[in-house]
């Protein structure tokens, strides 16, 4: 009987070291971690000048893994497109030639087309409930179906520059009615233009690229963009009125490929996933700051009236033709859910949104020691019931 004691204490100890050793090699391993941004790192704002948000993000993110890491983790930061489109580096990150990538929710769409929903226009009156609904459960099933589809691990969520607006060159806007007749140019959206001919207006979809010369021509009478983007863009040279109207806030993340971050050690998850709040802290602080140098650099040089609560309120004509539209994109039920999500957080209960998206986790992060004690236990049981099976054959 002591033998048998003997042999399976030593069998034990065996099946421990083995499953100790590959532990303590990945314990060891060292990760670079490149990161993509399609942004400049730094924002002129006249005299002043700021760190653009998605730099900054990036930037936080890459000290807090760096200092909490013990040097396993090195962040390198590409910024100004330098690995190529939005688009193209979303494609590297879920095959996995790429670490990470800041990516906007337009660009997201594409590929998780559910995410469209996000830029119904007039859908919040400020970022508290911009944030709430991105920090709400009915996002977190979101997220979590991403994962489950693109293999994108979303790990910061931000307002991408802020509130868009419209300025145009020809009369102040106060309401909605002061928009019939406006040429705006537009993304290549059909929200947009849906939303603009609500108004009276007409869209004139056109390439970023071509703005400034056209309204400068006359081509279009104005733009809709955030503070930021109307300042750096120098369109209050060739546009007068700008009106706060908000009809919409985009959103962007900060993704990781899930299959990396898995299999990388618990401790260094804990150490990622940290990160990727501190990120998300320092996105909306540095969006928030920047967009007040904006507005204090444009009241220079442009008329910038800020709507009250029933002009406001005037806009939302256009949120039902935008509705039906998305209805047909994405499902009604896909829509109802999220507009449902959209009014809890809008009442102050973010953890009632909860979505039915993305039910399934994906790839849920197993400690391996786990594995190992039923190893252990499997392997020992039968060890014994052998040992036992043959001593009493003897």
């Amino acid at each position: 009987m002591k033998r048998i004691k003997r042999s399976l204490a030593l069998l034990i100890a065996l099946v421990m070291v083995m499953a100790y050793m590959p532990m303590t090699a990945s314990a060891a391993e060292e990760y670079t971690l490149k990161v993509y941004c399609g942004n400049a790192p730094q924002n002129d704002y006249g005299t002043l000048k700021s760190l653009d948000f998605i730099y900054a993000g990036a930037l936080a993110f890459k000290n807090y893994c760096e200092s909490n890491s013990g040097g396993r983790i090195t962040v390198e930061i590409y910024p100004s497109s330098q690995l190529g489109s939005t688009q193209e580096a979303l494609q590297q990150c879920m095959q996995g030639t790429l670490e990470c990538v800041m990516g906007g929710d337009g660009e997201t769409a594409t590929l998780y087309p559910a995410i469209q929903a996000m830029s119904i226009p007039y859908l919040f009156d400020n970022r508290d409930e911009f944030y709430a609904m991105l920090d709400s459960d009915y996002m977190k099933g979101v997220y979590t179906d991403i994962e489950t589809q693109l293999g994108l691990k979303t790990l910061a969520s931000a307002d991408n520059g802020g509130f868009r607006n419209f300025s145009n060159d020809v009369k102040p806007i106060h309401s909605a009615a002061d928009m019939a007749g406006l040429k705006i140019r537009t993304m290549e959206s059909p929200i947009y233009t849906k939303m603009l001919e609500s108004f009276g207006a007409s869209a004139t979809p056109m390439a970023y690229s071509e703005l400034y010369s056209a309204l400068q021509t006359g081509v279009v009478d104005g733009q809709e963009n955030s503070p930021g983007t109307t300042f750096n863009g120098s369109f209050y040279e060739v546009n007068k009125y700008y009106i706060l109207d908000g009809h919409a806030i985009s959103s962007i993340f900060l993704y990781i490929n899930s299959k990396l971050f898995n299999g990388m050690p618990e401790d260094l998850q804990k150490v990622v996933t940290a990160a990727g709040k501190t990120a998300q802290y320092a996105m909306r602080g540095n969006n928030c700051a920047n967009e007040a140098l904006a507005l204090e650099t444009l009241t220079k040089y442009m008329e910038v009236y800020s709507p009250t609560a029933e002009e406001k309120e005037s806009f939302k004509v256009c949120q039902e033709p935008v509705i039906e539209w998305m209805k047909e994109q994405i499902g009604a039920e896909t829509v109802d859910e999220f507009m449902a999500a959209v009014n809890a957080v809008k009442a102050g209960d973010a953890t009632g949104a909860a979505s039915t998206i993305g039910t399934t986790n994906v790839s849920s992060s197993v400690n391996t020691l786990t594995y190992v004690a039923f190893g252990v236990a499997a392997v020992a049981i039968l060890f014994a019931v052998f040992t036992v099976s043959k001593s009493k054959k003897k």
